[in-house]
């Protein structure tokens, strides 16, 4: 019968996950030995027997993103020479996920060219919330995005009824309708303008009033965190509660997460896909990949 092989990536974060996912699978875990060279380039090795079995990498795309690609394309290059029956990709984050179309002529699309290169090597694809789904058409296999964000808030354990949704911007609105219909609760979006004159931004909801409601602030990814700090603002002006922040991705650069806190924002959550910042409660999303895993694969 054909087995589970966990396969920790080369980084903190996809150990950490690898071993959620083995233990929610009771599956072998195989650690690799990796390295780099004095010139720069990395080394892997598998020492493990994946021979006829199911190998199932866990990379994690974090910093540096171009070392962590290299490694996950030398992962997939070994346990298809090993002889892996199946060549499962779990990227929890997929870098380059932002750059989804051609903004300026002359331009790649980065996602593509990612994915391209990861599916000669793997067969199926499991990730944490692309930036679009969309992007996952250029793997051209079996790929699944997994949404954490209601399995964020039932572990979190909002209960307060008088909370509502919020995403940063329209085209994240699907995020918080979700949200929302698990919570029971109202969702909206923010609505951003410029002045002609000064160049100030301004956002506020759509149509929802959020005074005296705790407020979830949902999205994607946060990298500086200008846009969520904005709308804390804002929110605060306009006489809301509390305010959450809830991210699959918290890239957090240049301590934006002392700023946000600092803002008023009473916590921020961000699923464990990146490396952890000493203000932000992870939630550990193995187990929810586990259960997507053994769907699909059993």
């Amino acid at each position: 019968m054909k087995r589970n092989l966990v396969i920790a990536g080369t980084n903190d974060v996809s150990n950490e996950i690898a071993k959620s996912i083995a233990n929610s699978l009771s599956a072998d875990i195989c650690n690799p030995i990796y390295k780099t060279f004095p010139d720069g380039e990395s080394y892997v090795r598998i020492p493990c027997n994946i021979k006829g079995n199911r190998a199932i990498v866990v990379q994690s795309l974090i910093y540096p993103q171009d070392k962590s690609i290299i490694e996950t394309i030398l992962l997939g290059d070994a346990i298809k020479e090993l002889g892996a029956e199946d060549q499962v990709l779990v990227s929890p984050y997929l870098a380059y996920s932002r750059q989804d179309r051609v903004f300026l002529e002359g331009e790649p699309i980065s996602i593509r060219s990612v994915l391209n290169m990861f599916k000669e090597y793997y067969n199926m694809l499991f990730t944490i919330e692309i930036h679009k789904e969309e992007s996952l058409k250029y793997f051209g296999k079996l790929s699944i995005n997994i949404r954490p964000y209601t399995y964020m808030a039932e572990k979190i354990g909002f209960k307060n009824k008088n909370v509502a949704v919020l995403s940063p911007d329209a085209g994240a609105i699907d995020r918080a309708k979700s949200l929302s219909s698990y919570l029971n609760c109202d969702y909206d979006y923010f609505i951003k303008s410029r002045d002609r004159v000064t160049g100030e931004i301004t956002m506020q909801p759509k149509e929802l009033d959020v005074r005296g409601r705790d407020i979830i602030i949902i999205d994607d990814i946060i990298s500086t965190g200008g846009t969520i700090l904005k709308a804390s603002q804002i929110l605060k002006s306009q006489g809301a509660g509390k305010i959450y922040v809830m991210v699959s991705h918290a890239i957090l650069l240049n301590n934006a997460e002392e700023k946000l806190i600092s803002s008023g924002i009473e916590k921020i959550y961000a699923a464990n896909t990146l490396p952890k910042k000493d203000k932000v409660y992870y939630i550990d999303v193995g187990p929810l990949i586990a259960n997507n895993l053994a769907a699909y694969l059993n």
